[in-house]
């Protein structure tokens, strides 16, 4: 197994590393700046880059369950680079802590925490019991403790299938990733309408977990791609073939259909039923600091990534699912800027702050990452379906 442990002295470690570093200290810089120059404006920024962060890792970890749950054979040799990206799940706890302090001290991020507003407005009256302080608390433990149980229990068995030739870790996930899977949704779901959907606390969408799931899922599988596509070209992965390639352009192009799917259903539907307090969303998205944006999401999100990946040969070509990952992890933070920033402001900004936020968590999360490489096996090399997938084909023959 000692092979397949990159170690600290791995050149890809060190330059992961080296880039978390920078982040964290340009990120860390910025982050001071932010909070005494602007303060308001930094947490928002930051609760944006804590949604992309924090959902790319859980999402990471529902990709392992599903692997598990399906007992896919061909996904084994690549499964530990989004075991790893999971890592930073159960970090969230401290991730969360300074919008909660902002919930209870500083109330800069949500209206609803404002008690003159509340007692001003009948429809936030009526979502009290919900949208408070204290059930908004004991909603955030029960998400991180869910997504850090699951965590322990899926990439532990995970890792302790490396040390023995008895299979029971695996059947364990096996039995555990199905209810993990259920809960994995429930989870996300209500994180999202707590942590997004309630910045316009007048607006409401059945559909919206399922839409930030969306996004994060396949921005997750763009995160996925660029790892193993990395890992691949620099020899770390010589068992990777162009049919791995092959099955994880399958993924971004279906969910990005998927994406877009749920975005359009979610739009229509709104704007067939015509309801006040439904339409306020995209009203605001509608107005002229905003409008460049919500069209940027259609050809961005959409049109780009579904063009370039229709062909066979570029869900086999490793330059283009870089390419087309990278721009999917970049329309994906805007997407959430989209969703929260607008909230608060009528005109689209993007400045230190945003940067200061997202280079931040971003640091920590590739440093947390690297010290996954440097500790683990690259492979599992005791799995049951590892040899499976050494000999991997693409599901079917369809492109």
């Amino acid at each position: 197994m000692e092979k397949y442990v990159l170690g600290n002295a791995a050149p890809f470690v060190q330059k992961l590393k080296r880039l978390a570093l920078i982040l964290i200290v340009i990120g860390a810089i910025g982050s001071v700046a932010g909070i005494i120059l602007n303060y308001s404006h930094f947490m928002l920024s930051y609760l944006v880059a804590v949604m992309v962060v924090g959902g790319i890792s859980v999402t990471a970890l529902f990709f392992v369950m599903i692997q598990f749950l399906t007992r896919a054979g061909w996904s084994a040799l690549i499964r530990r680079v989004p075991e790893f990206l999971s890592a930073f799940t159960p970090f969230l706890i401290f991730a969360f802590l300074p919008i909660l302090f902002d919930a209870w001290v500083t109330h800069s991020i949500f209206e609803w925490t404002h008690k003159e507003v509340v007692m001003q407005d009948h429809v936030l009256q009526s979502k009290a019991p919900y949208l408070n302080e204290v059930f908004f608390t004991v909603r955030t433990l029960i998400y991180v403790l869910a997504w850090f149980w699951m965590y322990r229990v899926i990439i532990g068995n995970s890792l302790r299938q490396d040390e023995t030739t008895d299979i029971a870790p695996t059947l364990t996930n096996f039995k555990r990733s199905g209810p993990f899977v259920v809960l994995y949704g429930l989870t996300l779901t209500f994180a999202a309408f707590d942590y997004l959907m309630s910045l316009q606390p007048h607006w409401y969408s059945t559909i919206f977990g399922v839409y930030f799931f969306a996004g994060s899922f396949v921005a997750t599988i763009a995160l996925i791609t660029i790892f193993v596509v990395l890992l691949k070209e620099g020899g770390y992965l010589p068992g990777v073939t162009v049919e791995h390639y092959h099955n994880l352009g399958k993924y971004l192009f279906a969910f990005t259909v998927f994406w877009t799917y749920i975005a359009f259903s979610q739009y229509f539907l709104i704007w067939y039923g015509n309801i006040p307090e439904e339409i306020l969303f995209y009203l605001r998205r509608y107005e002229p600091g905003w409008i460049v944006v919500s069209w940027a999401l259609l050809f961005v999100h959409f049109i780009i990534p579904f063009v370039l990946l229709l062909p066979q040969k570029s869900k086999r070509n490793p330059k283009m699912l870089l390419f087309v990952s990278a721009i999917i992890l970049v329309i994906h933070y805007f997407e959430m800027h989209w969703v929260a920033v607008a909230a608060h402001h009528k005109t689209f900004t993007f400045g230190y702050e945003e940067i200061a936020a997202i280079a931040l968590l971003g640091g920590i999360f590739l440093w947390i990452v690297a010290r996954q490489f440097a500790k683990h096996s690259l492979v599992p090399v005791q799995d049951p379906f590892l040899e499976e997938s050494k000999e991997a084909v693409s599901w079917g023959n369809a492109s």
